[in-house]
């Protein structure tokens, strides 16, 4: 399938860099400069503007681009179901998911996958729960690999339950014993941003306690480099603590908490061939096909 401009334009809008998007896509940056050029000439305004930084959209290329990136979704609906009649001999999923799950859940599913279909190609995009719906609102991801999405537009099925774990200085008074939830009542909390924060103050909140937060970080290694530091105590899921460099300990939680992950797709989109037939070797390496 040949490249639409519109392709173009999306993955310089996703990378805001001329430079990075040339690389993608195997051509020269000129290249790349001369079809905005003649995109905005086309359309009779300005999409992107030039700074230090890179390029980012001025407000008429805002107002464009949900257009724009419906008529790149209808070109590859069209490059799928012509894919559909050649048994699966290309093609492109593309997942959000969380670092965790992409580290340590997904690669071995990949690797199954594309024993039978090795033609199918994955983009994969790392985020939080909010960017993910919002990638798969918008249409840049296919599939999302998340915790349970609120409201009525996603569908969901669950896949697997990640336990919740204590995560402390390895010369912190309760390393190596069980830790319970009312142990950490007085402690200094180390928490991620965004969904996990919301999963400690349920858990605590379930528990009838109050966390006392000190540090609220976006990276969750970065969580894990200060408890070893000494500046607080966690609570993260086990699959993120799986084969971590991290000096600390960990054990799980009591009472038991889980954080539930799982794929989600819009309602109101049917999956492509590719994506179902991934589906379904998932499920079916997960023992979970009915």
């Amino acid at each position: 399938m040949r490249t639409s401009r519109f392709e173009v334009f999306l993955k310089i809008v996703e990378t805001k860099s001329l430079t990075r998007t040339a690389a993608f896509f195997g051509c020269t940056q000129s290249a790349v400069s001369q079809l905005v050029r003649a995109l905005e000439a086309d359309l009779g305004v300005t999409l992107l503007a030039r700074n230090k930084s890179g390029v980012r959209l001025t407000a008429e290329g805002e107002y464009l681009l949900p257009s724009m990136r419906q008529i790149v979704g209808g070109e590859r609906s069209v490059f799928e179901k012509s894919l559909e009649l050649q048994n699966m001999n290309a093609g492109l999923i593309r997942i959000g998911i969380f670092t965790s799950m992409s580290c340590q859940w997904l690669p071995p599913y990949l690797k199954k996958f594309r024993e039978t279909y090795p033609n199918i190609g994955f983009e994969l995009l790392q985020g939080d729960m909010i960017q993910i719906c919002d990638w798969l609102r918008n249409g840049m991801v296919d599939i999302g690999f998340t915790t349970k999405p609120e409201g009525d537009e996603f569908l969901f099925r669950e896949l697997l339950a990640d336990r919740m774990n204590v995560v402390l200085p390895p010369e912190h008074p309760l390393a190596g014993k069980k830790v319970s939830l009312n142990a950490l009542k007085n402690e200094t909390f180390v928490l991620l941003e965004s969904g996990y924060s919301q999963i400690v103050e349920k858990m605590f909140h379930d528990a009838g306690l109050r966390p006392k937060r000190q540090y609220t970080v976006k990276d969750d290694y970065t969580v894990m480099s200060m408890v070893e530091s000494g500046l607080g105590v966690s609570l993260l899921p086990e699959l993120l603590l799986q084969r971590t460099p991290y000096h600390i300990y960990a054990c799980p939680a009591e009472p038991a908490y889980y954080r539930r992950l799982g794929a989600a797709w819009l309602k109101r989109e049917q999956s492509s061939i590719a994506v179902s037939k991934f589906m379904q070797s998932l499920l079916t390496e997960m023992g979970l096909e009915k």
